[in-house]
């Protein structure tokens, strides 16, 4: 492990190896250092505008990664806290579908499944090929009833990576939105909002953005369609600014108190509707920094590296790359593999190599599943070499039993 990276993340010093960002990534020095002066500053009330200071700040960090306005961008709890507000701001009538795919992480499945539940709309689910997803699927589930399609650009189970510019395609000529899960995407290859065309999409911050436990994240929403998006309910701050400002609208005697203002044109009226948890945006706004300093084309790069060497491991040793795909294009960060063993030995070999901390996860879902390996930038070759070689030593003890 280069000392560059044991000196900016810690947490790497706990472990042997780590391979497990897909389930949680690490915290940089750089961003503990900003959470400790947000708090300073922030405990001598030396705050003079948040707005100016802290958020657009972030916001154009987040513009910067993944192309976008600043009137696109909003920020939220982690993934599924965006998800949630983005949903149920579609308002679907009965009659209308939402697509998704079987592999999909529950943010989306039961947020989707229950949505429609509840305003009488239908789910359709495309079921995954050996691991992998087909555009001529897409076409024959998306139809003139569809009102979005909702999916995980990578999914979390084996890494498949879905063409967004393609299902964008699809859906906008029925007239259905494609609303993006990134949280296995973003921080980690990278993801241009304008050129896939996507309308919608939601990003925790704890993965590939390097947040960890923090709970931060991002949404985004496409400018022309956001009269499309109606939430059931709305906070003060989902109105536009009142004339001449909130620092003369607060002491106004005159104001109905009950009279809605305007409500908002941009991203911000899927906003809290209140006031932000600002220590969050702090820390997403210093991790998305160090991200765009390194370069997302550098990462992109980087993993994709790591990504080759691994199936080079992997394949050289006859083990099963779970819905492997030729096309680099569709290359994420995650790669599951399967070692030709039973379900139970595969679990307990990956519990052998956590306990020599070798940090790795097994997934598994809608009949596939095996160990998921996510390097990202702080990972080197070298260490897909040793966990192979362990990984193989461990699979011949199994197998001798």
């Amino acid at each position: 492990m280069n000392n560059k990276w044991m000196e900016e993340f810690p947490a790497l010093k706990k472990y042997r190896i780590y391979l497990n960002t897909a389930g949680t990534g690490l915290l940089p020095k750089k961003t503990a250092r900003e959470i400790e002066e947000f708090t300073e500053k922030t405990l001598r009330n030396n705050w003079e505008n948040m707005e100016n200071e802290l958020v657009k700040p972030a916001k154009k960090e987040i513009c910067k990664l993944i192309n976008c306005s600043e009137d696109e961008v909003s920020f939220s709890v982690q993934t599924t806290d965006g998800l949630k507000r983005i949903l149920l701001a579609l308002n679907p009538k009965p009659g209308m579908n939402i697509v998704g795919v079987d592999l999909e992480f529950p943010s989306i499945s039961m947020g989707v499944k229950t949505l429609c539940r509840n305003f009488g709309c239908k789910v359709k689910i495309i079921r995954h090929r050996n691991g992998v997803y087909y555009i001529s699927d897409f076409e024959k589930a998306i139809d003139e009833n569809t009102l979005a399609v909702a999916i995980s650009s990578v999914q979390w189970i084996n890494g498949t990576m879905i063409d967004l510019k393609e299902i964008s395609r699809i859906a906008h000529e029925k007239g259905a939105l494609v609303i993006v899960d990134g949280i296995q995407h973003v921080g980690a290859v990278k993801l241009d909002v304008k050129e896939t065309d996507i309308d919608a999409m939601a990003v925790g911050g704890e993965k590939w953005l390097l947040t960890s436990n923090i709970g931060s994240g991002f949404i985004y929403v496409k400018r022309e369609i956001m009269d499309r998006l109606n939430p059931p309910i709305y906070g003060l701050l989902n109105f536009e600014e009142p004339y001449g400002g909130w620092g003369e609208w607060w002491p106004l005697k005159e104001k109905d108190l009950w009279k809605p203002l305007r409500i908002a044109r941009d991203v911000s009226k899927l906003d809290w509707g209140g006031g932000k948890p600002y220590i969050l945006i702090a820390a997403l706004k210093s991790c998305i920094e160090y991200i765009n300093d390194l370069g997302i084309d550098w990462i992109d790069e980087h993993n994709k590296k790591l990504k080759h060497k691994i199936l080079d491991e992997a394949l050289s040793r006859g083990y099963e790359i779970v819905g492997f795909t030729e096309d680099k294009r569709l290359w994420s960060s995650i790669t599951t593999i399967s070692l030709g063993l039973k379900y139970e030995d595969e679990l307990n070999l990956a519990r052998k190599l956590r306990e020599k901390k070798m940090m790795i996860s097994y997934r598994g879902a809608a009949g596939i599943g095996g160990i998921r390996i996510s390097p990202h930038l702080y990972n080197e070759k070298a260490e897909i070499e040793t966990l192979m070689e362990e990984m193989e030593k461990i699979r011949r003890r199994l197998n001798k039993n």
